[in-house]
């Protein structure tokens, strides 16, 4: 059996060590439209910050030769059908299986930004070493970031750990806005800008760059104000990368062992899976998501059972920052809410158990709130004493059952 994967990232990567792990011994082909070994998103920040290259590659530069791999590299797929791959190239693979798995791309108001030198996207590790590559060679100190979520927020970060002014530019009322609810976010972005010193812009766009000689050298803001930088970054927002299987961006639909169809697995960025809470299905493109869908798939395509048991939209901000940003679940319900001028904590309860959760300044509640959250378990008498304890004992004896 010969099985194909397209895409090298996450979950592509945990699915080719899955598949050996179980005792498959067949021809394995990975394409990917990157030069990369497999990387991880999650550590990539970290290089921009100025850590080695090397750092992002999770799995060792060496992976494609441990797990016996022939790699396809900087050729990305164009078209999935009938049994077989064709990338931009013309060079067809075919398959047996085949493992859908490229991820997202970045969405650009305005994609003719991108061919003024200085204007790059964030989402892969091709546009951070291009970053990288730029602020070297340029001896560039000063960046804009256009789009404060999670993207933006971490590249703001990375840029300002390594020594750059920094200003994001937003179009929301705050920061992680698709992380937090609203009293939560402003609290966040509040602390963030007086912790780092990085310039926030909310409520406001990007209208124009402006290029000197081909190169960046300003932008302009929907405001009126001029910033004079020779580094643009555009985090405004991603699509799944599903075109070439399913003609759109719009995601691949997935059943509970992640197949598209008999021969063809969907994981990673790409999948629409149900909510391991609530049900509702949706594109939760997350680390540990993407992992535990790629070893349920590879299990599957070995075994011939499994079932993914759901996807869960919980994040965490805490690279380049002295305070972390945690959420989980869905801000409906009752809010319970705790904060001081350093942290601020809220607990949405509907039915009596959480619905979601929200702590900025601190995670010592994250993960007895978390098991809480993930077994639906009856909250609505611990949760005030949880979130108001500020002694962070009272967290570990209800975990042990003193309490």
């Amino acid at each position: 059996m010969k099985v194909v994967t397209v895409g090298a990232g996450v979950a592509a990567a945990e699915f080719v060590e899955t598949l050996r792990a179980e005792g498959f011994r067949g021809e394995i082909v990975m394409i990917s439209a990157e030069g990369f070994p497999p990387y991880s998103p999650c550590v990539m920040p970290f290089f921009l910050a100025g850590d080695p290259l090397e750092t992002a590659y999770w799995k060792g530069a060496d992976f494609y030769d441990r797990l016996g791999v022939t790699p396809r590299l900087g050729d990305p797929v164009v078209e999935v059908e009938d049994g077989r791959v064709r990338t931009a190239s013309g060079a067809v693979e075919p398959f047996d299986r085949l493992l859908y798995a490229p991820g997202a791309a970045d969405r650009y108001p305005e994609p003719a930004w991108l061919e003024v030198h200085g204007v790059f996207g964030f989402k892969t590790l091709t546009d951070l070493t291009a970053i990288d590559r730029h602020i070297r060679e340029g001896r560039v100190r000063r960046a804009v970031v256009f789009g404060g979520g999670f993207i933006g927020t971490d590249a703001a970060l990375a840029l300002r750990h390594r020594g750059l002014e920094v200003t994001v530019v937003h179009r929301n009322n705050r920061l992680l806005s698709r992380m937090t609810d609203e009293d939560g976010g402003k609290f966040a972005t509040r602390l963030l800008a007086r912790r780092t010193g990085i310039d926030v812009r909310l409520e406001t766009v990007v209208t124009a760059v402006n290029a000197r000689d081909g190169a960046l050298a300003s932008v302009d803001l929907s405001d009126g104000t001029r910033i004079e930088t020779p580094l643009l970054v555009v985090a405004t927002g991603v699509a799944p990368n599903s075109g070439p299987l399913i003609g759109g961006d719009r995601g691949v639909e997935v059943d509970e062992a992640l197949r598209f169809d008999p021969r063809i697995y969907a994981a990673g960025d790409v999948a629409l899976t149900p909510h391991a809470v609530d049900g509702v299905p949706g594109l939760y493109a997350l680390f540990p998501n993407a992992v535990a869908q790629a070893r349920t798939a590879a299990r599957h395509l070995v075994r011939g059972e499994g079932a993914y048991p759901g996807s869960v939209n919980a994040n965490v901000l805490r690279k380049h920052v002295d305070f972390p940003v945690v959420s989980a679940g869905r801000f409906e319900g009752e809010p319970v809410t705790w904060q001081d001028d350093r942290r601020f904590r809220r607990v949405y309860l509907k039915d009596g158990r959480i619905n979601g959760y929200l702590l900025v300044g601190d995670m010592a509640a994250a993960g007895y709130l978390h098991r809480l959250y993930l077994e639906r378990a009856a909250a609505e008498r611990e949760v005030p004493g949880l979130i108001s304890d500020t002694t962070g004992t009272s967290y570990y004896r209800r975990a042990v059952g003193l309490v």
